[in-house]
């Protein structure tokens, strides 16, 4: 009896932290574990039609100082474009949606899904642009890709920038922000 009750210990705790699937959510850009590590979950712990190619969260300003915050996160539907050295756009998620998708109620998400593009390769500078005015919100250094999985156990991966937060998690370097465009950072 006495190892039935400590089994309940440990398990019962597993349902009130870590990944979370967003069906019960009822507002259009509600919480979703905005500046972690989105890979972390949508890799591992979730169903294939789940999973991410890459992921990240959008803030309002580089100062982040609770990703919890839904206010400091920005909302909006985005789009991602990688371009080439001279600039050209290559790669767009535009090009790549699936509206059915939950990660639209995410606030702050970015991200592209691997059932729709299955690898990046190569370096791109990352730009992040709004979705309704294809006003240019942010503007990466360049980014490389090996078209490598994502590996949960090394997520910051310098060869391979699958999970966004994993490197711009405030500490070493800044979180995703909106350099540009600010007011349409809702």
């Amino acid at each position: 009896m006495k190892n039935i009750y400590l089994l309940w210990l440990v398990i019962l705790p597993l349902f009130f932290i870590g990944c979370s699937d967003e069906e019960n959510t009822e507002v259009t850009q509600g919480w979703h574990f905005q500046g972690r590590d989105c890979l972390a979950c949508h890799n591992s712990d979730l169903g294939l039609d789940k999973k991410l190619l890459i992921g990240g969260t959008l803030f309002k300003n580089s100062s982040v100082t609770d990703v919890n915050d839904l206010n400091q996160s920005c909302g909006g539907e985005f789009v991602i474009n990688f371009l080439d050295t001279s600039y050209t756009t290559q790669i767009s998620s535009k090009d790549y949606e699936d509206l059915d998708s939950d990660g639209y109620k995410g606030k702050g998400n970015l991200f592209m899904l691997s059932r729709k593009i299955d690898t990046l390769n190569d370096n791109y500078y990352i730009q992040i642009m709004d979705k309704n005015t294809s006003k240019v919100l942010a503007l990466s250094g360049i980014h490389s890709f090996n078209a490598d999985d994502y590996n949960i156990s090394k997520p910051v991966d310098y060869s391979n920038r699958l999970s966004c937060n994993s490197c711009h998690n405030g500490d070493t370097i800044s979180h995703v922000y909106v350099q540009a465009n600010r007011d349409l950072c809702e």
